[in-house]
């Protein structure tokens, strides 16, 4: 199963269209945040269906960037409290919020703000 596999079209290409629009540091702080998450719950089927589920959790609450993963997979821990993994994915939030921290990303999504 891939790791996109439940995730519907729209969501989909929202993943493109930002990527697309995300410049070069923050495509290296998404995939370095992608990377951390998966060394901690398994770069298994599992561990991909799960970074595929944070991300369309990112993309339906409107972020503007991928580099905001780290910020969500505590919202997606939220929202599934079956989660299988939950003990892995709470160290892997805890390793990637220092991560952020570190590097000064933002503690906020990048959202459009309504008004």
């Amino acid at each position: 199963m891939g790791a996109f596999e439940k995730i519907d079209v729209d969501s989909k290409k929202e993943m493109v269209q930002i990527w697309e629009r995300m410049g070069d540091e923050d495509k290296d702080y998404f995939v370095d945040q992608v990377a951390l998450a998966l060394s901690i719950w398994g770069s298994d089927d599992a561990g991909k269906v799960l970074v595929g589920k944070v991300i369309s959790t990112l993309v339906t609450d409107g972020s503007e960037n991928l580099a905001d993963f780290g910020l969500y997979i505590e919202e997606y821990l939220v929202g599934n409290r079956e989660e299988k993994r939950s003990g892995k994915v709470k160290r892997a939030s805890g390793i990637i919020s220092r991560y952020r921290l570190k590097n000064a990303l933002s503690s906020v999504p990048h959202k459009e703000i309504e008004l």
